[in-house]
């Protein structure tokens, strides 16, 4: 019982990390110069599926020039985050359509 709380403890430490290292980033972006919001999101993308959660999250709750650069990190990661946006899309009638035009950008 106490490993499996640890276990738990462990990855709600890992996950709340890898949402205030993608804050920082998306905080830096807003009032980045062009080279500098290439490089975030050269970060972001680097990190692979581990943003994606936060990605998908952004651009269902973000306007503008964020939700851009999160459709673009989308993109680039590939097929590896297209389930995550078809389940969001499933919950979330709104993001639909964005759903649909980042899968298609992926697909091709």
């Amino acid at each position: 019982m106490q490993a499996l709380l640890e276990n738990e403890i462990v990855s709600l430490c890992t996950q709340n990390k890898a949402m205030s290292e993608f804050d920082t980033l998306m905080e830096k972006a807003k009032a980045a110069d062009p080279m500098l919001k290439s490089k975030i999101e050269n970060d972001i993308v680097s990190n692979g599926l581990k943003f994606v959660p936060e990605l998908i999250n952004h651009i269902q709750n973000s306007k503008g020039t964020t939700r851009g650069l999160c459709a673009m990190c989308l993109i680039r990661i590939g097929e590896a985050c297209i389930g995550l946006i078809r389940e969001a899309s499933r919950t979330n009638k709104e993001f639909a359509w964005a759903a649909n035009y980042i899968v298609s950008e992926i697909r091709g």
